[in-house]
């Protein structure tokens, strides 16, 4: 039961993945984290072409359909209703000694624990693979496997998946014996940008091996002085994504904009041949303000359905194109052959005439 409701997670985060990035969410994040992805539920929910997909997805996956309809109908608890938020977060520093990464996704949503439990119990495999507990007072589903992950409810409202440490930081957090983002001041001031209202939006750190690499680029050298990013992402009558990059010094904006519109001439190069291509790159706008470097790109959806169809419409006209060169080919190919052997046959008859 434990590893169908894992699924059904997942499955939320790979589909899709409350008007506002709620606060106490927010406030949950653990200090280790440094990857936060939220996606907002309710929103993706609202759009007929989501709700349409993910049916379609579970549909295609007898397996999944099967295991989310029985989670629902076992618990009361379906994740497309009764979830509004998800917060995905991860740790960048990876300890190779400790069993998991920390990470752990915190969930918003009315949850009805006992029935959960109910029908954990009820289930004949459930005693084999999780064991139904408290830790520090909270109800907890813990794996006998360990790496099968964790899952705790800190209250009715929310709950969390993940890694053992990723979970218990969360949970200490919520206790108070842990610290939170906002502890981090550089960070959280980058989480507190991020674009609430979107369907989808993140925040991270950037590397520092990956800095030491773009280092070696001289045309992307000056990237290097990025510290943080942070993303969003809208699905609707515009298909509008819009990437920030934090600069570390002021006097250093200029050159990483001189860099990523040298990417961004080098791509428009690159698509020439695809005019398709070149009309989407040609709607991207770099711009900056003070400290970040913007780069935005809104397409209208019917204007992207209208490109899909066109370059849809070239790769076939390029096959069909393809396959009748190979036709012409092997017929001069094989005219060569036929060629040979009359040349062969006329001087067979010159040798025997002679």
């Amino acid at each position: 039961m434990f590893k169908k409701l894992l699924l059904v997670a997942v499955l939320l985060v790979a589909l899709t993945s409350s008007s506002l990035m709620a606060q106490d969410l927010m406030k949950l994040i653990p200090v280790e984290a440094d990857f936060v992805f939220q996606i907002n539920i309710n929103k993706f929910m609202a759009n007929p072409d989501v709700k349409k997909a993910l049916t379609e997805n579970l549909a295609k996956s007898p397996e999944q359909k099967k295991a989310f309809d029985e989670f629902v109908a076992n618990t009361g608890f379906n994740p497309m209703e009764n979830l509004s938020q998800v917060v995905i977060f991860t740790s960048g520093k990876i300890d190779p000694k400790a069993p998991a990464q920390n990470a752990g996704a915190i969930m918003a949503g009315q949850f009805n624990t006992s029935r959960i439990f109910e029908a954990i119990k009820k289930d004949k495999n459930a005693g084999k693979d999780v064991e139904i507990t408290k830790i520090d007072g909270f109800d907890a589903i813990v794996p006998k496997d360990k790496k099968d992950g964790y899952g705790i409810f800190l209250d009715d409202k929310t709950a969390v998946l993940g890694t053992e440490s990723g979970v218990t930081a969360v949970k200490d957090v919520k206790k108070g014996t842990n610290k939170g983002a906002a502890s981090r001041k550089d960070f959280f001031a980058v989480l507190q940008k991020l674009d609430i209202n979107a369907s989808v939006s993140g925040a991270g750190l950037i590397p520092a091996d990956l800095k030491e690499k773009v280092k070696a680029n001289p045309q992307a050298a000056p990237l290097a002085s990025l510290n943080y990013f942070f993303f969003s992402f809208n699905h609707g009558e515009n298909i509008e994504f819009n990437f920030n990059g934090e600069v570390d010094k002021k006097e250093n904006v200029e050159t990483v904009m001189t860099s990523l519109n040298g990417f961004l001439a080098m791509l428009k190069m690159f698509a020439g041949q695809a005019p398709e291509a070149a009309e989407v790159l040609n709607m991207i706008k770099l711009t900056s303000s003070e400290t970040t470097v913007m780069v935005a790109l809104s397409v209208p959806k019917a204007k992207l359905d209208e490109i899909k169809l066109k370059m849809e419409q070239r790769i076939k006209e390029m096959k069909e194109k393809g396959g009748a060169d190979v036709n012409v080919e092997n017929d001069k190919d094989e005219g060569n052959v036929e060629d040979e052997g009359n040349v062969e046959d006329e001087e067979t008859e010159d040798t025997e005439r002679e």
